[in-house]
């Protein structure tokens, strides 16, 4: 087992994920993989199968809510998959690349279109796979071309014509599938420009969403023309606690591990919002973020 592993990168035994989720979740894994070799990959997946071992892949870690109980699994982390290669007007970004960070290479170089990611939490990963977005721009906008590991376990690259997606959905949610990387449509820009959008953005960030807390970023996604966290506040839920999980005060869509909470707060906190809004609005929220099992 050791070595199947070892062969796609860096391995550790009984590891804490605590500071692998957003929320920090206390939890830990039997096995933790920071993968080095793509190519390696799929016959790790293959074997892992094949041998009945749970596995989850992971990238920062953001908009997912980690089980407390301790993992007999491999946590499969993606975060070293981090090369950007820019070519003409394309730029190919590998899947555990940080979103801020892969802003801040493009603005370096002039290219500004990709700003809007800026402060997104997570991964070009994560990213791809619920179409993260925010002020009216999402990241199919500008994707040409996906690379995965598909249901049997072959690398393939799809192009965006043949990928489903909409509003923070892709086909990729409803698919036992590892996304690899992605290829990008990147426009050259005014860079002091976009440096103070990136600031404005950011501020305005700061003054409406609890950065300075322990969350997974928004909980709901929005229903068709309307504010989830405008329907929760006028539901009353600013505030509202379940064990170490409360709603924030300053964006009722956040939810915010104040106190140790467990995962089961969380969900728990996460049910009653739905039950308190379709309660009063008669509107079903749908879950943004990732319950995941093992």
């Amino acid at each position: 087992m050791m070595e199947k592993l070892k062969e796609c990168g860096l391995v550790s035994e009984n590891y804490d994920l605590t500071k692998h989720n957003t929320y920090h979740i206390k939890t830990q894994c039997k096995y933790f993989l920071q993968v080095t070799d793509i190519s390696k990959i799929p016959s790790l997946i293959k074997f892992l199968k094949k041998e009945a071992i749970t596995y989850v892949v992971l990238g920062e870690g953001s908009n997912v809510i980690l089980p407390d109980e301790f993992f007999q699994g491999v946590i499969i982390s993606l975060k070293k998959i981090a090369d950007i290669t820019i070519k003409d007007n394309l730029i190919t970004v590998g899947a555990g690349v940080n979103l801020t960070k892969l802003v801040n290479t493009l603005i370096n170089k002039d290219y500004t279109n990709l700003a809007f990611l800026y402060g997104i939490p997570g991964s070009l990963g994560g990213a791809i796979w619920g179409n993260a977005g925010c002020f009216k721009k999402e990241i199919f906008d500008y994707v040409k071309d996906v690379t995965i590991i598909d249901e049997q376990e072959k690398i393939v690259t799809l192009e965006k014509k043949d990928i489903s997606y909409n509003y923070r959905y892709t086909e990729f949610k409803n698919r036992d599938i590892i996304i690899l990387k992605a290829r990008l449509y990147i426009e050259l820009g005014d860079r002091q420009k976009a440096l103070e959008e990136i600031k404005n953005n950011y501020a305005y960030r700061l003054k409406t969403q609890p950065l300075d807390s322990y969350n997974a970023g928004s909980v709901f996604c929005n229903p068709v023309g309307l504010s989830a966290g405008k329907l929760i506040e006028e539901a009353n839920l600013k505030n509202k606690k379940v064990g170490g999980a409360i709603v924030s005060n300053k964006h009722a869509n956040f939810i915010i591990n104040e106190n140790n909470a467990k995962s089961s707060d969380i969900i728990e906190l996460i049910n009653l919002i739905k039950k308190e809004v379709k309660k009063k609005y008669n509107i079903d929220l749908e879950l943004e973020q990732k319950i995941i099992k093992w």
